[in-house]
């Protein structure tokens, strides 16, 4: 599949599962105008490229990246829970570049067979540690930010290609629509086993009475 291609067939199924109905179920807590912002600015700053001061082309979608990073991280009350946060997207980071190096190592390891796989347990370890759209969403995108960051500094090679391009792109939309569907199932199993749960207790009663 050509870069930049996956990207945009999950913006709008993103775009029509949201104009159907289910914001609140992949996105609680984050309002209308916010959504409608932020796809507004991703489909504008992916358009752009600029270069850093080492002569470096980043596209824009990185900035928005960082925006929206730090308008949730700065939006916690407490300082302590924007650093928990932070903590938890570097360990994602870790675990990003990690993948990454491994597959350079051995070709046959299977989450890097793929660049998918390697987004896919990203956004697995994601969804099972935080809760919060947002600050899920905020943590993946420090995550993909920082992992590609350190792999493009130690591998120099890479540095032709642009920071934030379409395969970047793809990976960080794979990764947060993974990570909502996984947090998504998880939450209706839960739900599932809980009313399960209370029915059973409840005809159990019912029996010894």
């Amino acid at each position: 599949m050509n870069p930049g291609f996956l990207s945009l067939i999950l913006v709008s199924i993103s775009l029509i599962l949201l104009a159907s109905g289910w914001r609140q179920t992949l996105l609680r807590g984050i309002p209308h105008y916010a959504i409608l912002l932020f796809f507004t600015a991703w489909c504008i700053s992916s358009l752009f490229h600029f270069q850093w001061l080492d002569g470096t082309e980043i596209n824009g979608t990185v900035a928005l990246l960082s925006l929206v990073i730090a308008i949730v991280l700065l939006g916690h009350r407490s300082v302590l829970s924007g650093l928990h946060y932070v903590s938890l997207g570097l360990f994602l980071a870790s675990v990003y570049y990690l993948l990454k190096h491994l597959g350079d190592l051995d070709p046959f390891f299977l989450p890097y067979r793929s660049w998918a796989g390697t987004a896919i347990v990203v956004a697995l370890l994601g969804s099972m540690l935080i809760r919060k759209a947002k600050d899920q969403i905020a943590c993946l995108s420090l995550a993909l930010l920082f992992g590609c960051a350190f792999y493009r500094i130690v591998h120099p090679e890479r540095l032709a290609i642009p920071f934030g391009g379409l395969r970047f792109q793809d990976e960080w939309w794979l990764t947060v629509v993974a990570a909502r569907m996984f947090s998504m199932t998880g939450e209706y199993a839960t739900d599932a086993v809980r009313t399960a749960s209370k029915s059973l207790v409840e005809r159990w009663k019912g029996l010894r009475k």
